[in-house]
């Protein structure tokens, strides 16, 4: 959680002097090359290199989320007391987290290889980077989700 919350402050400082046009869901998503490279365009060097900055702290962040969600997860299950098929088969979910912060680090090199030139690059160097934000996404999402999901169902079982 500490890791988390650091990151995440120093990239918000990066975010906000790098003048992203849009916001970060929104590029995030975009699967258009000629979205990116309008962001680009009207972006300084300096506003670039703090854009850059901020993809390498990302990876901190990754870092942070990722464990964070996948202790939880294996926290949340190991308080279910009895064996069941729910519970086995919960430790897949555990993995969702790391997978989801595994996604966003193959998403990032592609916005960096888009960095480096930025008016240019291949146009399914987006496609690719959108793909993986959005399988990140939905992992990241499900594992949250799942955490959520076994809580209830636990604090449902313990309070009956």
């Amino acid at each position: 959680l500490i890791i988390l919350v650091i990151f995440l402050i120093l990239m918000q400082v990066f975010y906000i002097l790098s003048h992203y046009p849009v916001s970060f869901i929104e590029s995030q998503l975009s699967f258009s090359g000629d979205i990116i490279k309008s962001h680009f365009s009207i972006m300084t060097e300096a506003q670039l290199n703090y854009y850059i900055a901020w993809l390498f702290l990302d990876y901190g962040f990754m870092i942070g989320y990722g464990l964070l969600l996948f202790t939880l997860a294996l926290m949340s299950l190991r308080k279910i007391k009895e064996e069941s098929s729910l519970k086995k088969f919960g430790y897949y979910f555990t993995l969702f987290g790391p997978i989801a912060a595994c996604c966003d680090g193959i998403e990032n090199v592609f916005i960096l290889l888009m960095t480096s030139n930025p008016a240019g690059f291949p146009d399914a160097w987006a496609i690719t980077h959108s793909t993986f934000a959005l399988i990140k996404f939905i992992f990241m999402f499900t594992a949250i989700g799942f955490i959520i999901v076994i809580n209830l169902i636990r604090l449902s079982k313990k309070s009956s």
